[in-house]
């Protein structure tokens, strides 16, 4: 079996930790049990894993060799498997160390994990677990995750990093880091330069972000594009695809400090955008990820979308119906920021609290996250954006950024300032729950369903229902 260094918590503080939100050091402002460890994990751990007795020095020692013992990393696809082999190339002796386990599907991935981390002396218990940026600050708000500090990760080792990559996965009940993210997902507008010529007159992405600069004028200019296309093509598939230009321009959170519910005017402009979308018919009305909206790149139905650094490469020009300028929509797109800059996931990295190998975590994620070399090399391969701007800079110098699929438009040039314009300061625990609430009342005011005031009546009522201890004004 597998021994651990670290001494395993008790269930219940670990549970208690995770359930703190927003920064707050208070249980009655908890998150309830679908956002966080599934309520029969308060069970105490066995007496003899749960005691506080530190292993031998021998076993220490032996733990930190580990020698032959698997380290264990979680995540749901393939993608972080991938980027770990730049990881095993510079490090070939790790690579036999390493096993991954891809879940396969990131609707179980949590309540995997959540399962996991309550049997820490299994032999698969996860040394490392990948966070997506919805939920990462469940885990890094709780006991289950090791400060990088406690991996000799420093604050050289993050000086290149965008800094809302590092705000996402500090630990807001005391400031510590408890993850490093190897990519950065900045967000722009994406269109097509044909139909922007044929249908606005517009020849450049300058003219292009004129014309969509505050969602005033994106509104206007999707009106032009419905009716100069006699509605053969709207300016947007979903009126989803909005969502997270809005979410990532919020002044504050959902939920403070002090356990207190905001409303902030934000959501209530994205409510009003979504509803003059849905009303005045300027989108597809496709749903989001179907097929239909997958479609929408290789069509002339779709004049662009709201889409991030992954997103550029793996959903439009994925989806773009061609491999080469010439086919399909292949070298017919460029991108410019839109009415406000945002961010759009991304991945996250983290050692567990029973980590069998910390210093192995530490090489991980150091050569992952922070080594300029193998991310500039990483980055010219994957096309990953990463989270290294000497990285993305001495690619964007030497035209590696030159894009034929965005007509040669420098992808790399693009994002960098919008990366670091980026703020997260937004984020807390809640987000993912109470942006399903939400979602349901902006649905039913944009279809007519509901009155704006009662929308919002009802979303505070419905937070007000899932978080008893969330004071909702």
């Amino acid at each position: 079996m597998k021994k651990k260094v670290v001494s395993v918590l008790l269930s219940t503080a670990m549970v208690a930790s995770l359930l703190v939100g927003c920064g707050s050091n208070s249980a009655d402002t908890a998150a309830p049990a679908d956002d966080a460890a599934p309520a029969e994990t308060t069970e105490e751990a066995p007496a003899d894993d749960a005691a506080a007795e530190e292993a031998p020095a021998e076993d220490a020692a032996a733990d930190t060799a580990a020698s032959g013992d698997k380290f264990y990393i979680y995540s749901w696809n393939t993608e972080l498997q991938e980027r770990l082999k730049f990881v095993t190339d510079a490090y070939p002796e790790i690579a036999d160390r390493i096993e991954y386990v891809n879940v396969g599907d990131s609707a179980i991935y949590q309540e995997k994990i959540d399962q996991l981390l309550q049997t820490p002396d299994a032999d698969d218990y996860p040394d490392m677990i990948a966070f997506e940026a919805g939920y990462i600050m469940k885990y890094t708000n709780s006991d289950y995750t090791l400060p990088v500090t406690d991996l000799g990760i420093t604050d050289a080792d993050l000086a290149e990093m965008y800094p809302y990559t590092i705000t996402i996965a500090t630990d807001q009940r005391d400031g510590s880091l408890k993850g490093l993210s190897w990519q950065s997902c900045p967000g722009a507008f994406m269109y097509r330069t044909d139909l922007a010529e044929s249908l606005l007159g517009v020849k450049s992405p300058e003219e292009m972000q004129a014309k969509i600069s505050t969602w005033d004028d994106f509104l206007a200019t999707a009106k032009e594009i419905k009716t100069a296309s006699n509605d053969a093509t709207r300016i947007l598939s979903s009126d989803g695809d909005i969502v997270n230009t809005f979410m990532s321009n919020k002044s504050e959170p959902w939920v403070d400090k002090d356990g207190v519910f905001h409303m902030d005017s934000a959501m209530e402009e994205y409510m009003d955008v979504y509803k003059a979308l849905e009303q005045d018919d300027l989108t597809q009305k496709t749903t989001t990820w179907s097929d239909e909206w997958n479609a929408g790149p290789s069509t002339d139905s779709v004049f662009g979308y709201f889409g991030c650094t992954w997103f550029l490469h793996w959903t439009i020009k994925a989806n773009c119906g061609g491999e080469a300028v010439g086919e399909g929509t292949y070298g017919l797109w460029n991108m410019c920021q839109g009415p406000a800059p945002y961010y759009w996931g991304g991945t996250w990295l983290g050692a567990t609290a029973n980590c069998s190998d910390t210093a192995l975590a530490g090489q991980i994620m150091k050569a992952l996250c922070c080594d300029t070399d193998i991310m500039t090399k990483m980055s010219e391969e994957t096309l990953d954006y990463v989270n290294n701007k000497t990285a993305m800079k001495t690619l964007s110098d030497a035209g590696k950024g030159a894009y034929d699929f965005l007509g040669g438009q420098d992808f790399i040039a693009v994002f960098s300032p919008l990366a670091d314009k980026v703020d997260v300061s937004w984020m807390c625990a809640y987000d993912q729950k109470v942006n399903e609430l939400l979602d349901t009342q902006v649905k039913a005011y944009a279809n007519g369903e509901k009155d704006k005031d009662t929308a919002i009546a009802d979303f505070k009522q419905a937070v007000a229902d899932a978080y008893p201890g969330v004071t909702v004004e």
